[in-house]
């Protein structure tokens, strides 16, 4: 699976499951209309205020 900053978290869960907690943490809730398995890693880095680059690294990181 290629992961960018456009993938939704929730395809990225389903490929990697043991992620789930992670993004958790990060406080993503996964009801509601605008659940936050649905965005893309460029909106949830917008939204946590983190760098879209280091999300990525950290994530590759971690399926590595």
């Amino acid at each position: 699976m290629e992961i960018d900053a456009s993938t939704k978290v929730g395809a990225i869960l389903q490929e990697y499951p043991e992620l789930t907690d992670w993004f958790m943490d990060m406080g993503l809730c996964g009801c509601g209309s605008d659940s936050g398995m649905m965005w893309t890693l460029e909106r949830l880095a917008k939204e946590k205020n983190m760098d879209i680059a280091a999300l990525l690294d950290d994530i590759k990181e971690r399926i590595a």
